[in-house]
């Protein structure tokens, strides 16, 4: 016996209880949880992984029993319901049409699909479309004799549109203008121009992809993907989603320029692009200008100010807090029936101001101020509105707010505190009561330590989430209500150091002196106040049709300036006169040598004047085999452009990288050939003589590339294949030679 062991050896320690055999499952439970098992796999990986990951971890751990009950008693009972009320809400609707009965499993997949597959989905769908299109109307033209009189005639477009737009709706797509048809006013045009959409491949492409986005969004809120506990706001992948699409799209923007249409000038189209609201910063600080200047007029008006918030009701919330010292996240079932997706929520918040508005005009009551929109941490939307009224209306606008918001599922728990608040707004304290949350919805601007009240989180890091929130759903998140067009504001903007009071009068030199100097409160004053109809302020944007028709063969209305309804609307002010157009970076080819020409990743051909023409990256893994000559030279050497073993395979490399022609800008006729803008590079003599050269080569059987003929027009030699062409170039200086 040893000191501290009251046994004699230590053979002779007590053992530990053997434990029983674990009980294997039951026929029962083991087909329980295969089920289980099953529907999970049958779920897109994004979803699938996450559920298979915590049953393996619980197998491990736990043993089979537990993984099991989570599986019956979790996974089947909790969360399966919700997937399959999200999946039916967006599932096909074969009661709009029976049509794509075949696509029923495709469409299914759709939130697991990856670009190719949605691609090939789209082109399936806009073929189909198409050919019944084309059905239709040879069939009108075989019931009429092959007459097409009648063809373009509204009645029978409008037929067309039903059977097509129909078949779209399936797929939970409203075609446009299936308003319009719906109340018997569907003309012609318009008729054509949504056709154009629905036999587009590009269009159901973009269609496609946002529904998927909202789709797969909607199932990871349903898991509880989406909150406090998780990830606030909006999933990590959509935030990553965003956050790429973002650099893609700066990506995009380093790679052009904005080249002006008359004089072949250039500049930087991302620096254009940041000097704008699309810079989140200027955006801020426009959106802060425009609500101090609000509170301004409405201290010189004498008017009060209200701070509201309103949310919705209990049943579009997926997910519900509990406890304050450290709260905890419990999936809400009051959701499960419905699956609101925060655009529902955002719909019921519209429906209900669209409410609120009519009975303030009913009772004759005046409003005006901002709205901002921003989500609960399980995504939910809510508004909060700095408003502004006079003294005698506040407590009937308030009480008028208050019955609406109250009016569905007002007797439901904690609906009295949290659906509708109201908080007084002292002189000279609205700006800066709402500056904090316009500053969490763009970029936490001046928000360094402040953490949100919902998620705990520093306010400088959910601004991406809310943005990728807004983005993912669509929904805009900050409005005026009751003021003067913003439009027309950024309009007068653009006009430096000109009066206006001789071209137009006092009052539109008022407005632009207002708005040059960045004082909204004063451009409110100027165009006449608040809630006044857009029709009757001192100025109005100015729009003309533009020359070229859209993608879809229809007209676009065109900012050009401003005009003042009280002197008519043909005296307009332009401020847009130059013609710009996106073009790719142009490359120097002045020091244009044997190793650019055999490694530069874009083609040397410059691209000025071809409309819609881009530039090619270089094909790394198709490269023209006659590229290998080029390497046999020096690197640095120049190049000889009458070595025809030099310049055949840079010329084989030019023609690998040709330009290819942007539909969206093409011509708005398409009996005419599509109309070249003025380059730097031609003189209007040079370019004239380009169809003549064209007819000419086609004559004699060649087909020229746009450079080509460029070339040709410029007086230089050009070989294609045997056959060498030049033109006399043109004299246009003849009285100094």
């Amino acid at each position: 016996m040893t000191e501290g062991n009251p046994w004699a050896y230590s053979w002779n320690l007590p053992r530990p209880a053997i434990a029983g055999p674990v009980r294997p499952l039951t026929r029962e439970e083991h087909a329980q949880g295969q089920a289980v098992l099953r529907n999970i796999h049958s779920l897109p990986q994004f979803l699938s992984a996450g559920f298979l990951s915590r049953h393996d971890y619980l197998l491990k751990s736990k043993g089979l029993h537990d993984a099991n009950k989570w599986l019956v008693l979790q996974f089947d009972r909790r969360i399966w319901p919700r997937i399959q009320t999200v999946n039916d809400k967006n599932a096909m609707d074969l009661h709009a049409s029976p049509c794509f009965m075949s696509e029923l499993d495709n469409y299914a997949s759709l939130p697991g699909m990856d670009d190719k597959a949605l691609k090939r989905f789209a082109d399936r769908i806009a073929g189909q479309l198409m050919q019944n299109y084309e059905r239709y109307c040879e069939a009108f033209l075989a019931e009429n004799g092959g007459d097409n009189t009648g063809l373009l005639d509204d009645g029978i477009q409008a037929t067309f549109y039903f059977q097509v737009a129909g078949m779209a709706r399936a797929f939970n797509v409203t075609p446009m203008h299936w308003r319009k048809y719906r109340k018997g006013k569907l003309d012609t045009p318009s008729a054509v121009a949504s056709l154009s959409r629905l036999v587009n491949a590009e269009w159901w492409e973009r269609q496609l992809k946002a529904q998927r986005t909202r789709w797969r969004e909607a199932l990871l809120i349903a898991v509880g993907n989406v909150n406090r506990g998780v990830s606030a706001y909006a999933s990590k992948q959509a935030i990553r989603e965003v956050k790429a699409r973002r650099q893609s799209n700066l990506d995009y923007l380093n790679s052009r320029e904005l080249e002006n249409a008359d004089t072949g000038e250039r500049i930087s189209l991302i620096d254009k692009v940041m000097a704008s609201i699309s810079n989140p910063e200027i955006r801020r600080m426009e959106l802060m200008a425009m609500i101090a200047g609000v509170e301004k007029a409405a201290a010189e008006y004498g008017h009060k100010g209200l701070f509201i918030t309103i949310t919705t009701p209990s049943k579009y919330h997926p997910t519900r807090t509990l406890g304050k010292t450290n709260p905890k996240v419990q999936f809400n079932h009051n959701w499960d029936d419905e699956a609101y997706t925060p655009k529902d929520g955002q719909r019921y918040l519209v429906k209900l101001w669209s409410k609120i508005r009519t009975a303030f005009k009913d009772n004759d009551l005046q409003v005006y101020g901002v709205r901002v929109v921003e989500p609960h941490h399980d995504a939910t939307p809510h508004w909060h509105m700095m408003l502004f009224t006079t003294k005698e209306q506040r407590q009937r606008v308030i009480d008028i707010m208050r019955r609406y918001a109250m009016a569905e599922d007002g007797d439901e728990r904690g609906a009295a505190k949290n659906r509708f608040d109201c908080k007084h707004l002292n002189k000279g304290g609205a700006a800066g009561y709402i500056a904090k949350y316009i500053a969490k919805n763009i970029d936490g601007y001046a928000l360094d330590g402040e953490r949100d009240h919902e998620t705990g989180e520093l306010l400088t890091e959910t601004a991406a989430a809310v943005t990728a929130w807004a983005s993912t759903w669509r929904i805009p998140q900050f409005h005026s209500i009751g003021l003067p067009s913003m439009g027309a504001y950024r309009e007068c903007r653009r006009i430096r150091s000109i009066s206006l009071a001789d071209d137009f009068d006092a009052s539109v030199e008022a407005v632009r002196a207002a708005a040059d100097a960045g004082d909204f409160a004063a451009y409110i004053l100027a165009q006449g106040g608040a809630n006044v109809p857009r029709k009757e302020q001192t100025v109005r944007v100015a729009r003309r049709v533009a020359d070229e028709l859209n993608a879809y063969d229809e007209e676009v209305q065109k900012v050009i300036g401003i005009f003042a309804p009280h002197l008519g609307s043909s005296r307009i002010h332009e401020t847009r006169t130059t013609q710009w157009r996106i073009v790719a970076k142009a490359v120097d080819l002045e020091g244009l040598t044997l190793k650019s020409a055999s490694g530069a990743p874009r083609s040397p051909v410059n691209n000025c004047g071809l409309v819609g023409s881009s530039t090619v990256t270089d094909q790394q893994d198709n490269e023209p085999v006659e590229t290998v000559a080029v390497l046999e030279h020096p690197p640095e050497t120049p190049i000889d452009w009458n070595d025809t073993t030099v310049t055949r395979p840079v010329m084989a490399r030019i023609r690998a990288n040709a330009p290819q022609v942007n539909r969206a800008q093409r011509s708005n006729n398409a009996y005419r050939g599509r109309t070249v803008a003025p380059s730097a590079r031609l003189t209007p003599d040079e370019r004239a003589r380009i169809p003549r050269i064209n007819s000419e080569l086609v004559q004699q059987g060649i087909q020229a590339e746009r450079w080509e003929l460029e070339v040709l027009a410029r007086g230089t030699k050009v070989k294609f294949g045997d056959i060498s062409m030049q033109y006399e170039p043109v004299k246009d200086w003849a009285s100094f030679e």
